[in-house]
């Protein structure tokens, strides 16, 4: 758990920054939902499909290199549903997959494609697509599969420790929950009540291994029980769904009531890469999950409930795409950096 120490040792990241009232007083999540919030996920939902189609046709053309995009297409929902539940001040920890929160949470998108396509203007310099603001409360993580759990976790003991009602939400994958890191977190934050969130996005594929092959359990959210905290599965292609369980595990969080492990149950409709082509799942599998994409769930439950008519969709998703068209510009124009920057931002 040396992770777990170091991210005690820190601290929450640049506490001046993140400036949130610890004696503010937290009600019981309400999941009332107005016609503005609604829309609003929408709109992130399909900006981070039209940012992440961008990132892959750059690839695709040859215009950046490196390891393939790590698309989260059809997990959307997931992302917008999860940040939009929380607070300024409560931080989320990605995987390698981390462009949903990255966008969910408000960050920019120019600088966030800018950013893995390796350019100089992206948040961190284009040095690594597992980007981070902290002014954002995303911190991005490596390639280790389920090593962000632990850190989170350790974020969440320093929370608790100087008495601040924020909360840790590390996303990871169903294959990460088969990882010593995971057990070891969800029991320690047990223990001590800690307000970590773990929200394992069950997307049925551990790259190409199918969930049942590798777990013997229905759920992954019946594994909290053997640690003392609430597991709950919700449906991850339904973003109200996702923000009622997300909203009401921080509510409980913040009332020093601990953790909560949320399943989200939704499918990774692209390949694991971009350049992956998913032979692996049956065609019939794919196209029965693609007519329950999220965000076409979501375009049809607005249009059903009179909250957006048809035109006015449309005319939202083509606003969007000018933006992600924008950013796509933003970073092809942007320069890279000088070799000599290759050891700046360094940490021994």
């Amino acid at each position: 758990m040396t992770s777990l120490y170091l991210a005690l040792l820190f601290g929450s990241p640049d506490d001046k920054m993140r400036k949130f009232n610890s004696t503010r007083s937290h009600p019981i999540f309400e999941a009332k939902m107005d016609h503005k919030t609604k829309i609003e996920m929408l709109r992130r939902m399909l900006l981070i499909r039209h940012l992440e189609y961008k990132w892959g046709e750059a690839y695709e053309n040859r215009e950046i290199d490196g390891l393939p995009p790590s698309l989260g297409t059809g997990q959307e929902a997931v992302s917008v549903g999860a940040c939009m539940a929380l607070k300024p001040g409560d931080f989320v920890f990605t995987t390698h997959r981390g462009f949903g929160p990255q966008v969910a949470m408000g960050m920019d998108p120019d600088r966030i494609l800018a950013d893995v396509c390796f350019k100089a203007t992206g948040y961190n310099k284009g040095k690594s697509y597992h980007v981070t603001s902290v002014e954002h409360g995303i911190l991005g993580m490596g390639g280790i599969v389920g090593a962000q759990i632990p850190v989170a976790t350790g974020m969440a003991l320093s929370f608790k420790l100087k008495n601040l009602r924020q909360v840790a939400v590390p996303f990871f994958g169903e294959g990460a929950c088969n990882e010593g890191a995971f057990h070891e977190a969800a029991n320690l934050a047990a223990i001590w009540k800690l307000p970590v969130i773990f929200l394992c996005e069950n997307n049925m594929y551990a790259i190409s291994l199918r969930f049942e092959e590798f777990i013997p359990v229905k759920s992954v959210a019946g594994r909290a029980k053997a640690y003392g905290m609430p597991g709950v599965t919700v449906d991850g292609n339904d973003v109200l769904a996702v923000y009622k369980a997300v909203g009401k595990a921080a509510a409980r969080a913040r009332r020093g009531l601990g953790p909560s492990l949320i399943e989200a149950k939704t499918y990774r409709l692209a390949g694991h890469l971009c350049d992956d082509p998913g032979y692996y799942r049956p065609r019939e599998e794919v196209a029965e999950q693609w007519s329950k994409c999220p965000i076409l769930k979501f375009k049809a439950q607005l249009e059903s409930e009179g909250v957006l008519g048809r035109n006015e969709i449309e005319k939202l998703e083509s606003q969007v795409k000018e933006i992600a068209e924008k950013a796509a510009d933003f970073a092809r124009s942007s320069p890279h950096l000088p070799a000599e920057e290759a050891f700046t931002d360094i940490f021994a």
